[in-house]
């Protein structure tokens, strides 16, 4: 008996495949199957039960294609295949592998007199992403606004029906928002594949902080493929055009720091590029040129110091995947401190990237891909800096994540668009197929923490959670008097300077930017102010004060270009602040005035906090501890103190913090016998900054960080 098909509709368990227009429906739901995978699948249908040999595959779907090529085509088809129909090589269903021979179809096909499957497909509902309260609770619209809601998506959606019908190419009306990862731990740095069917992610579980591996998984699908297996400290990777490689950047020890390329279906990585390890997540990023030639990264040169700087500057760099020649390309400008996170328009006409002028203030460039033509992207706003771009699948649109937000700004110039179905958010990605976009959905609830001391090397009791929300608080101080804590919270969606009472209780908001970055608050020495920095959206920081009773925030003056860190005097007549251009220690009179500069100019002076007795102002310089008169001058480093610390002045010393993740330590350093104790680890936490010391000395806070939340969002439908 001929069990070959003869007619175009091949129907078996509860799938339907059309074998002359190429579709294929799942439970009369439509499935999107590749080209390739697809003629490897009717080629089976054509003869169910039978072997075929690769080499017939070859013949039939590949006649021009040299055997190298083939091999990985059919794996890579028929690994597609399979995941998109839910099937196993190791526990087949559908498609079984005949080691040597061949493939063989070995579901039952349905008979041909069984009527035709028929299924009408309404459209799909729009997702509405409701707003959230404080609490954490969705807000209730009120019930005329909802009628007039149901009216209007009716009306979209019969109206949207007659015009897509006619006008296909039309942005569709809805978007389609569901989680793709839902893991333990933290998903981030999502890239899609050629077709848009698969995501590549970096990932890492709770028991493994920072020791992100690469994972795949598909659309639609829940089972997920590890593809790395050495843990990095930050990783970033892409797809290649023609969906044969992934390259990734990886920034772990020094050995396996570097640019790598591996295959989706896994095996032994290549490193086409070596690259010095920055600790942080700024210059990650790789992009593929359009013919998948070229990869473009960013990569640190210490033969190319900008003047004045201790540090390796960051450039845009071009690799050959074939032949490993490396380009260097011009910054944008000059004045980019270090140019990172690069990403090539689709159209191979633009290389885009960030150029960081100085901490939190960057902007956006495009250059041609030979750098020769550069110009700023304008209106890009940050007040952070970006935590990823990315192109739209036409070329004439960048997106990027500025402040856990995501925007769009088009290429032809204009206002950016804050997409609002998008929240904390801190990278992106498009597909270049399928008119989709994934997204890292992120939470770093940062909690205060509360150290009860008995003397300054003993403790009274553990480390003990103080202020907390599940939109996170960090940076608090306790008042003079003892009675009141200020502190920065995000709990109203946006950061902002709070109140509480001393035991956490009475929390009151008092300032409203609606999104502007905000600085940690410093109490006036009589408690009845609050100086803080706030950073605009072009990238300049600024100082205000703020009543405790409340009321509207001033701008305090300081006649410099911008100003930062702000620490009240103990006599209540000065703030200290520091510059970003020039670098340097400042302060000035609060009852107005100009501001006198304290220091030389200088690379990275920040932080300043007078000691106990006023003499003298302690900073940061070049990562380490510097005090210089609080007159000015006689600048020197603190000995004894460790480099790249979080300090915090005490009567006789001060308090520093040091380690890393589930590593961080306490200790306590005397200035009259130039040593340093510790007194405390910190084992749970993997986040530790903002220390400050209560003013009875019995107290220390501190911002932390138990766990970091991360899952990769879904969108379908954009365009």
């Amino acid at each position: 008996m001929d069990n070959s098909i003869q007619r175009p509709i091949a129907r078996f368990e509860d799938f339907e495949v059309n074998l002359e227009t190429g579709e294929v429906w799942k439970a009369g739901r439509p499935l999107k199957v590749q080209d390739q995978p697809f003629k490897v699948l009717a080629a089976l249908l054509e003869r169910p039960g039978q072997i075929i040999t690769r080499e017939e595959l070859r013949q039939l779907i590949w006649p021009d294609k040299g055997f190298g090529d083939f091999d990985h085509a059919i794996n890579l088809a028929l690994a597609k295949l399979r995941a998109t129909l839910g099937d196993s090589a190791d526990v087949p269903h559908l498609i079984e592998t005949l080691p040597r021979r061949g493939y063989r179809f070995i579901a039952t096909l349905k008979e041909q007199s069984d009527p035709p499957n028929v299924v009408a497909i309404s459209p799909p509902r729009p997702t509405v992403v409701p707003p959230v309260a404080a609490s954490g609770k969705v807000l209730q619209a009120p019930r005329w606004r909802l009628a007039y809601l149901g009216m209007g998506l009716l009306l979209l959606v019969v109206i949207g029906g007659y015009l897509l019908r006619h006008r296909s190419q039309m942005q569709p009306d809805k978007l389609t928002i569901v989680p793709f990862t839902t893991f333990p731990g933290f998903e981030i740095a999502p890239s899609f594949s050629p077709d848009g069917n698969e995501i590549v992610f970096s990932w890492f579980g709770y028991e493994k902080e920072f020791q992100f591996d690469l994972y795949i998984k598909q659309v639609g699908q829940e089972h997920v493929v590890q593809l790395t297996h050495h843990p990095a400290i930050f990783l970033a990777s892409a797809w290649s055009p023609d969906g044969r490689l992934i390259a990734f950047m990886r920034q772990a020890d020094p050995e396996s720091t570097g640019i790598y390329l591996i295959s989706p279906l896994g095996g032994a990585e290549r490193k086409v590029a070596s690259i010095t390890a920055y600790g942080g997540w700024e210059p990650l990023g790789v992009s593929w040129s359009p013919d998948g030639k070229w990869l473009a990264f960013s990569k640190g040169n210490s033969l190319a110091k900008k003047a004045g700087s201790s540090a390796d500057h960051f450039s845009i760099h071009l690799v050959n995947v074939e032949t490993s020649e490396e380009r260097l390309l011009p910054d944008p400008s000059n004045d980019c401190g270090n140019t990172w996170q690069p990403a090539f328009s689709p159209d191979g006409k633009y290389l885009a990237s960030v150029c960081v002028l100085a901490e939190g203030v960057a902007k956006i460039y495009l250059q041609t891909p030979d750098g020769k033509q550069a110009r700023e992207l304008k209106d890009a706003r940050s007040s952070e800096g970006f935590a990823g771009i990315v192109w739209a699948e036409d070329s004439q649109s960048l997106l990027y994540c500025s402040d856990q937000h995501l925007w769009r700004i088009p290429l032809a110039g204009g206002k950016p668009e804050m997409l609002l179905f998008a929240q904390d958010v801190e990278s992106v990605a498009v597909a270049s197929h399928g008119n989709r976009l994934a997204f890292a959905q992120v939470h770093h609830s940062g909690q205060v923490f509360q150290l009860a001391l008995a003397s300054q090397t003993k403790l009274t009791a553990p480390a003990a959670k103080l202020i907390s929300s599940t939109r996170g608080d960090a940076g608090a101080h306790v008042s003079p008097d003892g009675k009141h804590i200020a502190f920065q919270s995000w709990r109203s969606g946006n950061p902002e300077v709070w109140v509480c009472d001393r035991d956490a209780s009475n929390p009151v908001q008092l300032t409203s930017f609606g999104g502007p970055s905000i600085g940690e608050p410093r109490w006036s020495p009589d408690g009845r102010r609050i100086v803080f920095d706030l950073r605009t959206d072009s990238g300049i920081s600024e100082l205000y004060i703020v009543d405790l009773v409340g009321g509207r925030p001033r701008r305090f003056l300081t006649g410099t270009t911008e100003a930062a860190s702000p620490f009240w005097s103990g006599d209540g007549h000065w703030i200290y602040f520091n510059t970003e251009r020039p670098h340097a220690i400042w302060k000035a009179p609060v009852e107005g005035g100009a501001a006198s500069r304290l220091t030389a100019e200088g690379k990275d002076q920040s932080e300043p906090q007078e000691a106990m007795d006023g003499t003298r102002v302690f900073f940061y310089s070049e990562g380490y501890v510097w005090s210089a008169s609080a007159n000015g001058g006689d600048e020197r480093p603190v000995p004894g103190v460790p480099s790249y610390v979080a300090w915090v002045p005490a009567r006789s010393g001060g308090y520093f913090v040091d380690g890393g993740p589930r590593h961080f330590a306490l200790h306590y350093f005397d200035t009259a016998t130039q040593h340093a104790h510790k007194i405390v680890d910190f084992p749970n936490l993997f986040a530790m900054w903002g220390s400050s010391l209560a003013p009875d000395g019995h107290a220390l806070l501190f911002s932390g960080i138990e766990h970091s939340e991360g899952d990769i969002m879904l969108v379908e439908g954009f365009r």
